[in-house]
């Protein structure tokens, strides 16, 4: 009865024993352990499909953005280009129409993407304007393609500069759009991350033994999630802060009106991008033969820089795409970093295509400049590169505006106006006009291609004989207008003398029949308008054409006749020369 009723009251309570009480506990544990899996699971995966909805739906709008604005702005500088030009540019199609059809690819790239779900209503506005910069863009084919500007092309050119600005402030926006849809599920989705690692670390808490293993590798998993999403976070933000870098830089460029601001500017950005480091810029010379030191950053101005003497000895510039040399002791390193005890970063300056320089930025050896300043300086070289392009189309182009386009020297409408800085400076001047010597029977007998070489000799012969300050200029014809500032007659006789010397010992050498040059002298203290200047040295030269051809004849007061100087310089009578203005007339020229 004792050991019945002993086992009878124990049976309610043997539940509790050990082994079972510690299957319980282990059943509870577990069971908390998954809930809490399961819930840091959910987490986890909503934090994963923010992650892929953010690569998915807006990570890859970005490059197709970039490159429409990309391909429009160079676009844009060669359409510049071409509108500044006096000539017809028929070099610039092929580059206009690859351009082009960047643009265009890019956006059939973007328009498939706007098309998905959630991103309709981005850019609501982007096919009506693109429409409109397309049909804007395509009216200047046939200027571009070598048709004279008129009127009308200006206009043309005036409506697709306005519908670019249009597409591009569409763009700028849709980029802006994009961002605040970035960090928006970014934020999303590190809210997700959070939530799912406190789930994990309070099922850690409590299913320490049975669910510790469980729980472990759904932190991971978080962890991993969140590194990527900071990852991409501070990608993000970095891409963000090197584009507004850009804004500014650009807007700042855009200021900048001549070479030499602009490399003072660039110097400023390149101290930002690459803080502490030495940075240069080698830039080619017109021949693209060779370097030189266009700027370095002002904290390492005594420092010898990078020895490389031409372009096609760097190997940046010549691959045409940016290098980083870790250690200058590395077998792979440049030759030109060889022995200076530095790593380098390398990044091409290309203007139209053609490496024409390089930035040059160094640190301590084995630590290069990281990804950031590379992708800092990149973004200055190829701004500065845009730059430094439109600024040296200009200048040819107003140099083609301001010269013959057969002997390079000025026209008369530039001769004017560098006279006319003369005149309001008070600075006096002599003033020479030449002509060739029986020009019409040497393009008779010799060809007009004779003629046309024979210009072009003249002409560097001037330019081999006078001042940098004087003012050769093509008059018309075989006619040739020279002035020379502060230069009295005696002096200007002696230039012209050494002119017509240097004339003659150049025959030979340009394989050219012999023809000689005859001049009128005239000096501004004799008048004060210019054109009534010329007039003296044109009867001048009348009176020299009339006395025999190949001299100098200095025009006189009105009261006096002309002062004449032979083939050798001599002077010769004015008497000997009375009657002859008449007889000019009929003289052949």
């Amino acid at each position: 009865m004792g050991s019945s009723a002993v086992s009878g009251a124990s049976a309610p309570w043997s539940w509790y024993s050990p082994h079972r009480a510690i299957i319980f506990l282990a059943v509870l544990l577990t069971a908390v352990a998954v809930a809490g899996g399961t819930i840091g699971m959910v987490n986890a995966s909503r934090a994963e499909q923010a992650t892929a909805r953010l690569s998915a739906q807006y990570l890859v709008l970005q490059p197709p953005v970039r490159q429409i604005r990309a391909s429009d702005a160079a676009f844009q500088v060669l359409a510049t280009e071409a509108f500044n030009s006096s000539t017809p540019a028929t070099t610039l199609v092929s580059g206009a129409v690859a351009d082009s059809n960047s643009t265009d690819q890019a956006y059939l790239t973007l328009q498939r993407l706007l098309a998905l779900p959630g991103n309709s209503e981005l850019a609501p506005h982007l096919p009506a304007q693109m429409a409109s910069y397309v049909a804007a863009r395509s009216k200047l084919g046939a200027f571009l393609a070598g048709e004279p500007q008129t009127t009308k092309t200006a206009a043309l050119a005036a409506a697709e500069v306005s519908a670019d600005a249009n597409l591009d402030a569409t763009l700028a926006t849709l980029q802006s759009t994009i961002s605040d849809r970035l960090t928006q599920t970014a934020n999303q989705a590190e809210a997700a991350a959070a939530l799912a690692r406190d789930c994990l670390l309070w099922s850690i808490v409590i299913g320490i033994i049975f669910a510790g293993a469980v729980t472990t590798l759904l932190a991971r998993h978080a962890l991993r999630v969140e590194r990527e999403l900071t990852r991409r976070e501070e990608e993000q933000s970095e891409l963000s802060q090197r584009t507004e870098f850009e804004g500014r830089l650009q807007r700042a460029l855009e200021m900048s009106t001549s070479e030499e601001p602009l490399f003072n500017l660039v110097a400023e950005s390149l101290g930002d991008a690459a803080p502490n480091m030495r940075t240069e810029l080698l830039l080619a010379d017109s021949s693209r033969a060779h370097f030189r030191q266009v700027l370095v950053s002002s904290d390492h101005e005594g420092d010898s820089g990078c020895g490389v003497m031409s372009p096609n000895d760097c190997p940046a510039a010549s691959r045409g795409q940016s290098m980083t040399f870790p250690s200058s002791t590395a077998i792979d390193a440049c030759p030109n970093l060889r022995g200076r005890g530095c790593s380098a970063l390398c990044v091409p300056v290309s203007v139209s295509g053609n490496s024409v320089g390089v930035f040059h930025v160094t640190a301590t050896d084995d630590s290069p400049p990281s990804e950031k300043v590379r992708g800092y300086v990149e973004v200055v070289a190829r701004r500065a590169s845009e730059r430094l392009a439109m600024l040296r189309a200009f200048a040819v182009s107003q140099t083609q505006a301001n010269s013959d386009s057969l002997t390079g020297l000025m026209t008369r409408r530039s001769l004017e106006t560098g006279v006319r800085e003369l005149l309001d400076t008070g600075t006096p001047y002599s003033l020479a006009y030449a002509d060739l010597d029986h020009f019409k029977e040497l393009n008779d007998v010799f060809g007009h291609d004779a003629g046309d070489r024979a210009l072009r000799t003249f002409a560097q012969v001037l330019r081999d004989s006078l001042r940098p300050a004087d003012i050769p200029c093509r008059y018309g014809g075989e006619e040739f207008v020279i002035v020379l500032p502060s230069c009295p007659i005696d002096e200007a006789i002696q230039v012209l003398e050494r002119v017509r010397g240097r004339l003659t010992d150049r025959l030979p050498i340009a394989q050219l029949p012999n023809f000689t040059v005859s001049f009128g002298l005239a000096s501004s203290d004799q008048e004060d308008e210019f054109q009534q200047v010329v007039s003296l040295a044109d009867e001048a030269l009348l009176a020299a054409k009339a006395g025999g051809r190949d001299r100098i004849v200095v025009a006189a007061p009105v009261s006096h006749q002309p002062v004449v100087r032979s083939s050798i310089g001599t002077e010769v009578s004015a008497s000997e020369i009375s009657g002859l203005e008449a007889e000019s007339e009929r003289v052949a020229f």
